[in-house]
């Protein structure tokens, strides 16, 4: 240690001074040379000292910790209080104690500390009591003529101080002391005066007065041997210690705060909120941290099934209790590491490693492989009962933080600032792992993300009772008064990047912080973006390469007989090798365990739920909801407040519940109503969100929940029977039927026709209810909008037919050729594989193409049968009547033999019940003159001797009434005899000129077409053909000139 600087001007030295004296007065420089920072305290070292060692009149030499008991440890110092009150009890008899309190007191004191005054007692107790000689002389200079004292609290200080400062390695012959180090020494007396202490309050026979007398020396006696025991630690080599392979110091301290707390080997837990209250910043660093850090080492090499990893966990859990050990913990160099990569973080930070206990396979394979071995050949109750334990296990752990982070933050307002600093870090770290590409050594693991969050949900628990108003202290302006989470490069939900800047700018500067609830509302949010819900997306990547895999085994397999004891032999074991599938299906069980917890979905749901209704109550135009829900529509420009918000807040809403509805639809259950007002609300409010696949995903929710059994969370009885379904879900499902029509994306083609089969499931499953069907009717009556729709309804079964009957055409002529088996085997190899792979990509397509056409053929025949008149105009029903009779010449013609293929229905193909329902939009239609017109204006498709071949097969097989089939006979006549009348007008006319019809000219192009024709385009596509720019019809020109020409030709044909 560095030298010593003069003794205090406060020490008067007595003369002539003793060797100890000196000694004890070197010791006492050190200590304040030490402790001189601490604010000029040292200037009032003797002052100080009546604080732990009452004022006394013999004048003994001043120990360090008379000095200064308590400058190492000044901010949790135990104050100056009376001593310990024990409440009275009854008790059966006061007896008088049986010593005076002077004796009592040299007794006790004597025993704690293992001292004596009196040599003969010494020489008595066999050395067990030590004699403290130079005590008694300085006793007998200050009281000529005593020759006996007693110990007592007002010299325990100096004869503590003496006790330490004997050297047990210079002992004169006859005399030995305990060969154990000072810190060992000390802890056994703490641990002898508590055991005391614990006495005294269960005495019953003693007066009150006498106990709180007693307890009172036995509380200095404690606090004076805490202020020595972090003394030696500290200042192992300024008192004499015994000379062994001991290490001397905090080490003391910190192998023992490793072991269990209150067992022979580990420390009282008494003892360490004792010490922790009076130690100090460097105290902490020097003698807890060591241990912390301890913790963390061991817990590095845990992993969940190890049940070692409960002793570090626990242990922290313990010492976070004790307030000023967990306010310290946040001001340690290791808290929030500076400079770190997000995994160095993990594992780096003082709290890393116990978060990153899991069970995902991306962390700890071995769990999965290990606990799930086998798990093909094990039976479902096992392997439910293994995951359950698992569950438990996790469970456990996430608690066991969130107690650590929560006695954090209510240590200190400076601890909870660092928490939420700690957290904010975290997610600052892992922005990475929303990216579609990341590498998985930069970002922190699955694991440790999602016990974060599951550690805010905890904090957010109060405020997700919606009954509770602490909804109303969600700061809607959190990202413009605080930058704890960067959202100034993410894609807002209805605002582009300039519109955010300049919204982010005005900010007022006296507006107060954001309050704690708003903190971890918004923190929550960000850490489930990053963790929880990338996870969910792992996990449906997981499954497809899992389904793949299998297909690719399976085919090896079923393959084996044409490549067993063959070249390809090797290489086709080899495949089969490096499937692993054995190894996958553990992963997946390891996934499930950790995903598919119903317990830990349900506290995201609700808080998801809160989520959903805060941001209802931001586009409420009376900021009433949920206490009034919202009322349809709303106004057409969202808030700002609503519109700045990151992108991520509104699609991790949408992925959590389409995850749930994926895999544990039953745990939505009761956060569906919440749901269904949201979705429709923004649905119909089509205008509030920037991105068309926002939306589709509320569609695609819906389509899960309404495709589930009544059990399994089905939400079809909700859509049947909530009020603003009732009134806005129909037109809110066509609007975005339309609307998909042009996503914007590179894939908008096949988007549309995935999202539009949602739709039509939705449909279905409201179409009994008799309030919707009134709704088609209304939405019908709105010509313009409802014949967009049913026109793009018409286009995809158009297209889809098409594309299914052409790929099971290719499909029929494929398995022909197969079907020769000596001319295939007679193929060269790679023609065949080349063939084969055709037919796989043919079969995925025709299944895909066939079950989106039987939907819209479906929802095409209800629509008609409801509301014919839409599907009647001009611009309409030529093209539905060439629609349908050229998918019945498919079906019913001569080509119909090309349909045929094996097991028609693993491709959706049903060939009958696809032609029975095209018989039923006929039979819908067929009483309106002007379709009769139109299927009899189709020369390229209609025969009358298809519908013959169709009823026969229908009728065959019974799939429609002979009434039916008499309509549809009749229907046919009407069709000819139409036909007939026709020719005959054309024939009186002769041939018009194309142009000779409805002229109009385009505003933009200045292009002349047919009304009609571009009536018909802008169903589809609201621009000009001919230059892109954006055309409503109400905006063509007609075409006078060209008009009066048309009128003049046809008066001028009459005439002839």
């Amino acid at each position: 240690m560095d030298p010593s600087p003069p003794p205090p001007e406060s020490v008067q030295e007595p003369s002539p001074l003793l060797d100890s004296e000196k000694i004890r007065l070197k010791r006492l420089a050190k200590l304040q040379q030490v402790t001189s920072n601490d604010s000029g305290e040292s200037s009032q070292a003797t002052a100080s000292s009546s604080k732990t060692v009452p004022a006394r009149a013999n004048s003994l030499p001043k120990s360090p910790m008379q000095v200064k008991p308590t400058s190492l440890f000044k901010k949790y110092s135990l104050p100056a209080k009376e001593p310990e009150r024990v409440p009275p009890q009854a008790t059966p008899k006061i007896i008088p104690p049986t010593k005076s309190f002077e004796d009592w007191q040299n007794d006790t004191i004597s025993k704690v500390l293992q001292i004596t005054l009196d040599k003969s007692t010494a020489e008595k107790s066999g050395n067990r009591l030590i004699y403290l000689d130079s005590v008694v002389k300085t006793l007998m200079e200050e009281n000529p003529g005593m020759s006996s004292f007693k110990l007592s609290k007002s010299i325990l200080d100096n004869a503590l101080f003496s006790r330490l400062s004997i050297d047990p390695n210079q002992m004169s012959d006859g005399e030995e002391l305990p060969q154990i180090p000072l810190f060992d020494y000390l802890l056994d007396s703490w641990k002898r005066a508590s055991e005391i202490k614990r006495s005294l309050r269960a005495t019953k026979t003693l007066e009150q007065s006498i106990i709180n007398e007693r307890v009172g020396v036995i509380d200095t006696l404690k606090e004076l041997i805490i202020n020595y025991i972090q003394y030696v630690l500290q200042y192992p080599d300024d008192l004499p210690q015994v000379r062994n392979s001991t290490k001397l110091g905090p080490n003391q301290l910190v192998s023992r705060l490793l072991e269990e707390f209150d067992s022979p080997q580990g420390l009282p837990l008494d003892f360490i909120k004792e010490l922790a209250n009076k130690v100090d910043d460097e105290g902490f660093e020097k003698m807890f941290l060591p241990a912390l850090l301890g913790y963390s080492a061991q817990i590095r090499t845990k992993n969940i099934l190890s049940r070692d990893y409960l002793l570090p966990l626990n242990s922290l859990v313990t010492l976070s209790e004790i307030k000023p050990l967990a306010d310290k913990m946040t001001k340690a160099r290791n808290w929030n590491p500076p400079n770190s990569t997000a995994r160095i973080f993990e594992v780096g930070s003082l709290l890393g490693p116990f978060c990153r206990l899991s069970a995902f396979p991306t962390d700890e394979p071995t769990i999965a492989e290990s606990y799930f071995a086998n798990v093909q050949a094990r039976r479902q109750a096992d392997i439910d009962s293994a995951m359950t334990s698992l569950r438990g296990a996790i469970r456990g752990v996430q608690h066991s933080i969130f107690k650590i982070f929560n006695n954090i933050v209510r240590s200190s307002p400076s601890a909870r600032e660092a928490v939420l600093g700690y957290f904010a870090e975290v997610i600052r770290l892992n922005e990475r792992r929303a990216q579609m590409q990341v590498d998985p050594t930069q970002v922190g693991t699955d694991g440790f993300l999602t016990n974060l969050t599951s550690v805010l949900l905890h904090f957010a628990d109060p405020i997700m009772d919606l009954r509770n108003p602490k909804i109303d202290r969600i700061d809607v302006d959190y990202f413009r008064k605080s930058n704890r989470i960067d959202v100034s490069r993410e894609t807002k939900i209805k605002a582009n990047q300039q519109e955010a800047d300049a919204y982010f700018s005005l900010v007022d500067e006296s507006t107060s912080a954001p309050n704690f609830i708003s903190e971890i509302f918004f923190l929550t949010i960000a850490m489930h973006h990053y963790g929880p819900l990338h996870c969910y997306e792992n996990y449906n990547n997981f499954l497809r390469d899992l389904s793949e895999l299998q297909k690719q085994y399976d085919r090896i397999r079923a393959d084996q007989p044409n490549w067993a004891g063959t070249p390809m032999a090797a290489r086709s074991e080899e495949l089969l090798a490096h499937c692993k599938i054995e190894k996958m299906a553990s992963h997946k069980i390891a996934y499930d365990a950790q995903l598919l917890d119903q317990v830990a979905l349900d506290h995201s749901l609700k808080f998801y739920n809160l989520v959903m209704n805060w941001m209802l109550r931001i586009v409420d135009p009376t900021g009433k909801h949920p206490e009034k829900q919202i009322q349809l529509p709303l106004p057409p420009t969202p808030p700002d407040a609503f519109a700045m918000l990151p992108e991520y807040v509104f699609e991790d809403i949408t992925e959590l519940f389409l995850f749930v509805a994926k895999y544990i639809p039953r745990a939505s259950v009761v956060y569906q109503d919440v749901l269904i007002v949201f979705i429709i609300t923004f649905l119909k409010s089509s205008s509030y969100i920037k991105k068309p696949y926002l939306k589709a995903k509320l569609v695609e929710i819906l389509f899960y929940f309404t495709i589930r059994g009544e059990r399994e969370g089905s939400i079809e009885k909700l859509l049947n029977s909530h009020p603003l379904a009732l009134d806005h879900l129909l037109s809110a499902l066509m609007s975005f039927y339309v609307e998909v029509e042009q996503t914007g994306t590179h894939t908008q083609f096949y988007d549309k026709f995935n999202i539009r089969y949602n739709i039509s499931q939705i449909f279905k499953s409201i179409w009994g209810n008799h309030v919707h069907k009134e709704r088609l009717k209304e939405e019908s009556r709105n010509l313009d909008s409802f014949v967009r729709f049913a026109n793009l309804l018409m286009n995809d079964v158009t297209y889809l037919l098409d594309e299914s009957l052409r790929k099971l055409a290719e499909i029929h002529n494929i398995q022909n050729e197969m079907n020769n088996k000596e001319e295939w085997e007679s193929k060269p190899q790679q023609y065949r594989q080349e063939r084969e792979n055709t037919l796989r990509s043919d079969e995925r397509s025709a299944t895909s193409y066939m079950s989106l056409g039987n939907e819209t053929v479906n929802m095409l025949v209800y629509m008609t049968a409801e509301v014919a008149d839409p599907f009647l105009t001009p611009q309409m029903v030529d093209r539905l009547a060439a629609m349908l009779d050229y998918n019945l010449k498919s079906l019913a013609g001569p080509k119909c033999t090309e349909l045929k293929v094996r097991n028609p229905e693993t491709y959706s193909f049903r060939p009958k019940e696809l032609l029975s329902q095209l018989v039923n939009i006929y039979l819908n239609l067929c009483k309106h003159r002007v379709f009769v017109q139109a299927v009899a204006r189709d020369r390229r498709s209609y025969d009358k001797a298809f519908f013959s071949k169709a009823a026969s097969v229908l009728s065959k097989y019974g799939l429609h009434s002979p009434k039916n089939i008499s309509e549809l006979e009749k229907f046919v006549n009407e069709v000819e005899e139409t036909i007939v009348l026709e020719a005959e007008g054309e024939e009186e006319l002769g041939d018009i000129p194309e142009e000779f019809l409805d002229p109009v000219i385009l505003p933009g192009s200045r292009v002349t077409v047919d009304r009609s024709t571009i009536t018909t385009h802008l169903l589809s596509d609201t621009t000009d053909p001919f230059n892109r720019m954006p055309l409503t019809i109400d905006q063509v020109i007609p075409n006078t000139e060209l008009k009066e020409r048309i009128e003049a030709f046809l008066q001028a044909r009459r005439q002839k």
